[in-house]
């Protein structure tokens, strides 16, 4: 879905949901617009998903387009997400 053709479904049903994805543990972001059952990404004029580096990037391209207030869904990593609450130091330092 390109900017212009989000522009003009806002304005028709503007209860759409719209939040930014982040991707490989926050290294990129791109912009995931939900209609009814289906889930478009935002994409630039050579048909491409539109890609940020940052999530604070995407929120000024899209509130520069006139979308005031956007939700953002982040990617753990998966390292931290799964071992960090069992994960302890077993490390024990020695003197030899």
């Amino acid at each position: 879905m390109k900017l212009t053709e989000l522009n003009h479904l806002i304005s028709q049903a503007p209860q759409t949901h719209i939040h930014i994805q982040s991707h490989r543990e926050g290294v990129y972001f791109t912009v995931e617009i939900q209609q009814k059952e289906m889930t478009h990404q935002l994409r630039a004029l050579n048909g491409k998903p539109m890609v940020f580096r940052d999530e604070e990037s995407a929120r000024n391209m899209l509130q520069q387009a006139g979308i005031k207030q956007v939700k953002a869904r982040r990617v753990l990593p998966s390292f931290s997400a799964l071992a960090q609450p069992n994960f302890k130091n077993t490390w024990q330092a020695r003197l030899a």
